[in-house]
This record gives structure tokens, C-alpha cells and sequence, in this order.
């Protein structure tokens, strides 16, 4: 059993009434009826009134405009440790306290901006409606339309304004004015000034200046100039990259407005042109910038944010509409880590405080610290961690030889603290003796380990009592853990899932920051010799044998200097290959790269295995299917079972008389579109003991991804087991799925380069348990499959698989994602609401509800749910308010205009 502990954040109630009120909704959608057809009118209604839109919606469109007016300023503070205050007041007296003069220099933009979005909701019409009109004409009329009292931009090829005519020769007035120099469009006085503003709805709307008062005064017109002429130098290579990009999207906008097959670019042509873009969107980046200018640009910076935005958003639209990927985004840098600490833990620690006072029962918690060799600087830093903490009621037991040094002051021979006991060894002290002399020395209901030189939260000890007051009957209870570099900064947090016992077996992710009852503890024989460095590796595997009963709190609870989650060693395999001996478990444990361990289970038997692939038409993945299925594929024992649904196309029934492998079987279900039906259906037809869902759009990469698959769902605890799904160029499409990520459901490590790369979740290199893998490739034991009753139905294409896993999760079996199993999908990394029939999405609220309020267990609350990153959060959105706002603002029934 695994625990979550944290608070719901802020906006929870709002959310929760509003989560009613669409679970009732989707109630009524369930079963239409011209007698409820008024009420459901009425709450939908209610609810797109109740769910305000998202500040960073989920179509890139949308998000482009609402960032389309560059100069609605707003300066972030700084992330800085020291001096962040200072920074902050720069930037603002900087971005704020010229802002009449930043406004001018933006307007041109803005109106360009305001154009593109015109372009891009066409083009996107038009490939939604399926048409082949040519709308070159009305596209290049837009682009290079000048509004009234719209200032030309002159040197549009470099200057900011660009758009309008991108060969017109640059004049160094021009690159100078980057507003246009005319006295006809000279700026209104501080107060009055005309510029382009976006509306409730998204749409363009002008701040006009009161009937009657003079629109020009000559002071600030002779300001302004003598500041544009000044600025000039900086300005010039400031803003030619944003020019660039407005010249790069305005030409390639035209190349996609021919008629589809005409002139538009193919594939790759697309996907460099979209390259392109994406390198030029931050118009600060341009490199080989003069050093007077590097030395203004963080100040820069912040009056082009949100230019630099509408150019990322713009360009992922772009991207969606050809149907191609943007390049891969970065690996979170994390760079404001320390300011997310500070703004969370203050209050969490005064919460913590509050709640030790409420406690009924306050444990006692014993600290094993095995000292030989410690830092005195580092040692002390360690004391102090400890002795500052709001929970009293503690242990801390100190280790170490007895001919070592004393402790550093003020915790020296002449000070009496009734809550440190000193321990001393003589003869060896290595740190397995040391542990398990400090064991015997303890006194403490709970034990934990704690490095000499590591430290530990203010409130770590608290959180813990918190969560066994909640649920006394835990055994194990951990936290989530940073480093400290060696100037004592903190870095690298690693925010860990609620218990994971596949993840165990890949990597001891629990870590340090962990306590266990004693008495289990003593039971299970306490820390053994024999396993240097994998002492606490050994001992949490032997727990988890003892006792599931393991709680997670997701907080920051301990900072360690030395070594790091994820390192592995010959002494951790041993301990792993002992731990599945005593389970009966028939299995291989090997070390396949840094960081973690591979158990390989031995297949018991050689079991058939029903590949059921629906298909409608698509010969050309179709044929790299099979064609690479058929030929890498060294498990034995398979049928692949082709499933056509309205194909068509003479050329798909042609590649079908092709395969004359007898381990095809061909069928046919010509009915309306139904994944879960075709399905279901077909694996009433197969004949396998495994029945293995996957999509026709793959391409069998590793020779022993079938057998990988099959030795995962031969697992008795085990209920579906996915594979790594790649995109062609590497990045990670699918590892696991997450309830409540990107409005419904999403991807972790979405489009991240595939490896062991370092982010604050991990990486896709270990085996981890789920909710849910994708049925794009998923396999389940065909007894299991058939009781549970197959796919639901009542979804037509998307969420049967997530509904799916949820409901293996209730009986008690674990959903795996091995890595080990890797396949290539050819799908459009674009993500497009509207192609998702909209009953899916309020069927998917009704079944993942429960897991949208409380959170998914194999995440973490601290982990943003806006993208697939596994970056730190810094919304206040839980699952079920991102989910709602999706069904209010979102489906595709939610884009006409409030009544």
C-alpha cells in the first residue's frame, strides 16, 4: 500500500464544485435525450461561466494570442540566492519605468503578430475542413496589410517591424526607427498611446485616445526620437533576429498557403523550415553579440518575453498545420530552483509546525549517523540540521571509533544533550557495524540513516510523524532528496513516485531520507555485512518482502552531499538477485549502464502471443510494420493479426496479398470506427495465451522487444506491461502515462531525448510502475483481459487504455513500462484537441476522476502537469482543474462563442 501525503493546492475548491458540475454533465451526455437536452445546455454553459481559460492553454494557437501584444509586461523575480531583490528592481525599474518608449518600439510587431495569427487559424480551417483552396493571394494580402495609422516599418528585412516587404533595402534610419520614422505616426504623450490589445475573446481590439485630447505632444515626440536615435546601436543588433524570424515565417506561410500537393513543402522541407523558426523565436539569441550589448541583454530580455513566447507558440501551431515536429525540447535546467524553494517552504514548514502540535501521538524517531571519516565543517552543518528541527521528539545516535577526533562545538565532550548518544567502536569500523551498533543503541519506534555530512529539512521530521498520525499502520515512510554541491548550494532535487517496487528493482530510488520501524527493522535481520555501499540497497529490498505498508511524502525532506540516487554496484546486484531468490522469483540481474540494474525474468514456457494491428488503408506503415515484425522478431511463438476497418485503397489490398507468412492472419471489421470495439473483437478471433495491442504505425527496432514483453506479463502480479516508444529522431514518445497531466492524461518525458538524462523525475532508462501504459503497444495475459471485459466501449478512440489500467490498478496488479522493449512510432508528435472525438474526453473525466482530485501515485505533486517535461511545478492547477478547464474552454463544442 503506498500513501500520498501533501495539500491540495491552491484553487482545489474551486475546482472540486466546478469537477461536479462536469462529472453531472458528462452523466447527461452519456444518455442524450430530448428531455435533458435543455438542462445540458444550461450547465455546460454554467461551466465555461465558472472555469476561467487558462493562462497558458493547452492549443498552441490559443496561447500564440494570448501573447500576440508584446509589450503587456510583467518582470518575474529573480531567482538569484543573493541579491535577487536588487535584480528584480533593475529589470522593473528597466521594463516599467521606460514602458511608453517599449510600447512604441513594439506596436509594429504587435500588428504583425495579430496578422500571422489571422494566417495560422485559416490555414488550420482549412486543414480541418479538408479542403484544397489556394489561399496564397489572401495570405500574402494579409501579411502585408498596413492597418490606419499603422507606421510602415522601414528596413522591414532587419528592422522589428518586418512583415510588410522583406526586400526592401535597409536604411540605417530605419534600423534605427524599428517603429517606422514618419512624422504622421509619431507617439501619443505617455498615457495616450495607440497600440493593439487583445480582447476577452482573444481578438484584436484598439485603446483609443479620449475624443478631444491632442493625440501628439512635442516634448515626447522629440523624446522619443532622441531615444530611438541613441538606442540605435543597441537596438539594431537586438532586434535583427526577430526580423529574421518575421521574414522566415512570412515566406514560409506562403509556401503553405498553395493548395495542398502544390508548392506546399513536403516533410522535410517542412520540418527545416519549423527548425528554422523555432532556432530564431528567442531574439536575444543571435550569437556574436557586441559586449555592450550582452551586457544590457538581461534587461532586453524581460521587455521581449512575451515576443519571444508568441514565436514559440506561433511556430508549434506552424508545426501542427504542416503536421510535422518541432525540434526536441530542452531538459529542464531548473535554473530558478532555489526560488521555488523558497517560495513553498516556508509556509511548509510553519504548516508542519502547526501540525506536530495537533499530533495525538508523537513516535519517536532514532537518526543513525556512522561518523568515521566526516568533514568536521560538514559533521557540524549535519548536527545542526538535526537539532533544528520542529518535531522534538527525536534521537540521534552518532557512530564512530573510538581513537576518532571529538565532535565539533558546540556538540563537544563538555555539552549534554539527553537526545545525542555517542557510540564508539573499536576495531573495524566499517559502515555496516557501524549501522547495526547504532540499531542496537537505538531507542526510536521508527530508524532512519543519516550521512555525517548530508542534512536534513527543518521540517523532515515532522512530515514523517505527520504521516504515520495519518496512517499509523506504515512501516516505511520516505522523502524526496537534493544535493549539495560543494559550495553547500542545493541542486539536483529528485522527486521520487509513491512505492514503486518495479522502480526498486531498476535503482534504489528510495534513497536516504528514510524511516522504518524499528521492530520490522530487527525482523528482518537489520543492516548485513557483505554489501558495501548497498547496505541500505539490501536492507529496503528485504523491507519490502516484510511489508508493503510504504508511505511517501513528497517534500524535499533531505539534502545529501555525497553520492547520488542511482548509483549501482556490484554489491547492489547481488543484493537484488538475493532478494528475488528468496521470492521465488526465476529471474537474471544485470548491470546495463550506469544508474541502474535489469532483472531478466525467464519466460516459462513459450506462450502464443495475438498481435492484434487495426488498420484503415496506410499500406506504406503498414508495410514497415510487418516488414520489420515479421523479420527482427526472435520470440517464436506469434500470430499477427491484421485487423482492416474500411480500408479501401487498391494498393493496401495488393501489400495484403503480399504477406503470405503463415504467422498472418488476416481479418476484416467493416464497421464505424470504434478502437475499443475492433479490439475487443479481434481478440475474441485470436488465439493467443498474450494478447498484444499495437498500433500500425510502428517499427520493431529491438530483436527482443516480444520476448522482453512477455517475461514482464507472465508476472502473476503483473497486469498489462508496456514498451519505450520512440519518435524516428530518438526522443521519447511514450515511457508511462500520467492521470491528470495536460488536461486528461499525458506522456511523461514527452519528446526528451531518450537515455539517462537528468531530470527532476529521472529518466526512462528504468523499469517503473503506472496507472496506465498507451495501447499503442500494451499486452495483457488473455484470461485477465477477458475478465475485466475487454476495452470500454463506450470510447471511440482515445482513454479506453488509461480506463483500462485503472481498472487492473483497482484489483491490486501493477502496470508496467519496461524500457528494455523499445519500439519506433511513426506518429505525429503534434497534438491536435480536435482530433479527439469529444465523448472521450468527458467519458475520460467521469473514469479518471477519482485519480484527477487525489493525484497519480507514480508522480509527483511537486512536477508540473502542463507538459511532459517533469519540470518543477509552478501552477496551482491539481489534475481535475486542469481537466475541467479542458471540457470548458478545450473540446471542440467549447470554441464557439459564450451565449
Amino acid at each position: 500500500m503506498s500513501t500520498l501525503f501533501h495539500t491540495m493546492p491552491e484553487g482545489g475548491q474551486a475546482a472540486q464544485s466546478a469537477g461536479e458540475l462536469a462529472e453531472r454533465i458528462a452523466a447527461l451526455r452519456a444518455e442524450p435525450s430530448e428531455a435533458n437536452a435543455r438542462e445540458l445546455a444550461a450547465l455546460t454553459e454554467r461551466l465555461r461561466r465558472l472555469v476561467p481559460p487558462a493562462n497558458t492553454p493547452l492549443s498552441p494557437l490559443l496561447a500564440a494570442a494570448r501573447l500576440a501584444v508584446p509589450f503587456d509586461f510583467s518582470v518575474p523575480p529573480s531567482h538569484r540566492a543573493s541579491g535577487g531583490q536588487w535584480v528584480t528592481a533593475a529589470k522593473r525599474a528597466f521594463v516599467l519605468g521606460l514602458r511608453p518608449l517599449h510600447v512604441e518600439l513594439l506596436k509594429p510587431q504587435a500588428a504583425f503578430n495579430q496578422r500571422v495569427l489571422r494566417v495560422l487559424e485559416r490555414l488550420e480551417a482549412r486543414r480541418d475542413q479538408g479542403t484544397r483552396e489556394d489561399l496564397t493571394d489572401w495570405v500574402r494580402g494579409q501579411l502585408d496589410a498596413q492597418g490606419a495609422g499603422e507606421a510602415a516599418p522601414a528596413g522591414a528585412a532587419s528592422g522589428f517591424g518586418g512583415g510588410s516587404s522583406p526586400e526592401v533595402a535597409q536604411t540605417r534610419e530605419g534600423a534605427q526607427g524599428f517603429g517606422g520614422g514618419s512624422a504622421a505616426a509619431a507617439p501619443a504623450p505617455h498615457g495616450t498611446l495607440n497600440f493593439v490589445d487583445v480582447g476577452a475573446a482573444g481578438g484584436p481590439r484598439e485603446r483609443r485616445t479620449p475624443r478631444g485630447f491632442a493625440p501628439v505632444d512635442l516634448a515626447w515626440k522629440l523624446a522619443w526620437r532622441a531615444w530611438r536615435r541613441a538606442m540605435g546601436p543597441v537596438l539594431e543588433p537586438l532586434l535583427e533576429r526577430q526580423a529574421e524570424w518575421n521574414a522566415q515565417m512570412r515566406e514560409t506561410l506562403l509556401s503553405v498557403a498553395s493548395a495542398p500537393g502544390a508548392g506546399t513543402p513536403d516533410p522535410l522541407d517542412a520540418t527545416h523550415r519549423v527548425a528554422r523558426l523555432v532556432a530564431l523565436a528567442s531574439p536575444l539569441a543571435r550569437p556574436g553579440l557586441p559586449r555592450g550589448v550582452r551586457a544590457s541583454a538581461p534587461l532586453w530580455r524581460e521587455v521581449l518575453r512575451r515576443q519571444s513566447r508568441f514565436n514559440g507558440e506561433a511556430v508549434v501551431a506552424l508545426a501542427a498545420i504542416l503536421g510535422v515536429r518541432t525540434p526536441p525540447p530542452p531538459v529542464p535546467a531548473l535554473e530558478d530552483f532555489h526560488h521555488w524553494c523558497t517560495l513553498r517552504e516556508s509556509g511548509d514548514i510553519h504548516a508542519a509546525r502547526e501540525a506536530v502540535a495537533r499530533l495525538p501521538r508523537r513516535p519517536r524517531l532514532s537518526l543513525l549517523v556512522a561518523t568515521a571519516g566526516a568533514c568536521p565543517a560538514h559533521l557540524r552543518e549535519c548536527l545542526a540540521s538535526v537539532e533544528a528541527q520542529v518535531y522534538p521528539e527525536w534521537e540521534l545516535v552518532l557512530v564512530g571509533p573510538e581513537d576518532g577526533p571529538a565532535l565539533p562545538e558546540p556538540w563537544g565532550s563538555s555539552r549534554r544533550q539527553p537526545r545525542i548518544r555517542r557510540v564508539t567502536l573499536s576495531g573495524p569500523t566499517d559502515f555496516a557495524r557501524a549501522l547495526r551498533v547504532g540499531l542496537q543503541a537505538a531507542s526510536g519506534d521508527f530508524v532512519g540513516v543519516l550521512g555525517a555530512e548530508d542534512t536534513l529539512a527543518p521540517h523532515a521530521l515532522a512530515e514523517v510523524a505527520r504521516a504515520l498520525g495519518a496512517d499509523p499502520g506504515l512501516d516505511v515512510v520516505y522523502g524526496d532528496e537534493d544535493r549539495l554541491d560543494t559550495r553547500g548550494r542545493r541542486t539536483a532535487p529528485f522527486f521520487k513516485p509513491d512505492w514503486s517496487p518495479d522502480l526498486l528493482r531498476s535503482v534504489d530510488y528510495l534513497g536516504r531520507g528514510v524511516m522504518a520501524r524499528r521492530a520490522l527493522v530487527e525482523s528482518v535481520g537489520g543492516f548485513r555485512e557483505g554489501f558495501p555501499g548497498a547496505e541500505e540497497y539490501d536492507l529496503f529490498l528485504r523491507l519490502s518482502e516484510a511489508s508493503e505498508r510504504i508511505g511517501h511524502v513528497p517534500h524535499l525532506l533531505y539534502h545529501r552531499r555525497l553520492g547520488a540516487v542511482g548509483q549501482v554496484s556490484q554489491e547492489g546486484r547481488r543484493a537484488l538477485a538475493e532478494h528475488l531468490a528468496r521470492r521465488g522469483e526465476d529471474a537474471e540481474v544485470t548491470v546495463p549502464g550506469p544508474g541502474r540494474y535489469r532483472v531478466r525474468y525467464a519466460v516459462r514456457g513459450t506462450p502464443k502471443v495475438s498481435i492484434i494491428v487495426p488498420f484503415k488503408d496506410r499500406p506504406d506503415l503498414l508495410k514497415t510494420l510487418t516488414d520489420t515484425l515479421l523479420e527482427r522478431t526472435t520470440y517464436p511463438h506469434f500470430e499477427l493479426v491484421l485487423v482492416s476497418n474500411n480500408s479501401v485503397r487498391p494498393e493496401t489490398f495488393a501489400l495484403l496479398d503480399t504477406l503470405t507468412d503463415a504467422r498472418v492472419v488476416k481479418r476484416t471489421w467493416d464497421f464505424p470506427f470504434n478502437y475499443p470495439a475492433i479490439n475487443n473483437w479481434a481478440a475474441g478471433q485470436a488465439t493467443g495465451e498474450l494478447l498484444l495491442f499495437l498500433n500500425n504505425d510502428m517499427e520493431v527496432v529491438d530483436p527482443g522487444w516480444l520476448t522482453e514483453l512477455v517475461s514482464q506479463a507472465q508476472r502473476p502480479e503483473v497486469g498489462a506491461v508496456g514498451a519505450k516508444l520512440l519518435f524516428p529522431e530518438g526522443t521519447v514518445q511514450h515511457a508511462g502515462i500520467v492521470v491528470g497531466m495536460t488536461g486528461m492524461a499525458g506522456h511523461p518525458f514527452w519528446r526528451l531525448p531518450d537515455g539517462p538524462i537528468a531530470t527532476p523525475f529521472g529518466h526512462t532508462e528504468w523499469v517503473r510502475n503506472w496507472l496506465s501504459v498507451t495501447s499503442a503497444c500494451v499486452m495483457i495475459r488473455r484470461p485477465l483481459f477477458d475478465a475485466l471485459g475487454g476495452f470500454d466501449e463506450r470510447f471511440l478512440l482515445c482513454g479506453s487504455d488509461v480506463d483500462l489500467g485503472l481498472r487492473l490498478h483497482a484489483r491490486g496488479l501493477r502496470v508496467v513500462c519496461t524500457p528494455f522493449a523499445r519500439v519506433v512510432h511513426h506518429e505525429s508528435a503534434s497534438r491536435r484537441t480536435d482530433a479527439i472525438p469529444e465523448p472521450d474526453y468527458w467519458r475520460s473525466f467521469t473514469s479518471y476522476r477519482p485519480w484527477l482530485l487525489k493525484g497519480d501515485p507514480y508522480y509527483n505533486p511537486n512536477l508540473t502537469l502542463l507538459s511532459g517535461d517533469c519540470d518543477l511545478r509552478r501552477h496551482p492547477e491539481d489534475g481535475e482543474a486542469l481537466a475541467v478547464r479542458t471540457l470548458a474552454h478545450e473540446v471542440p463544442s467549447a470554441r464557439r462563442p459564450p451565449a
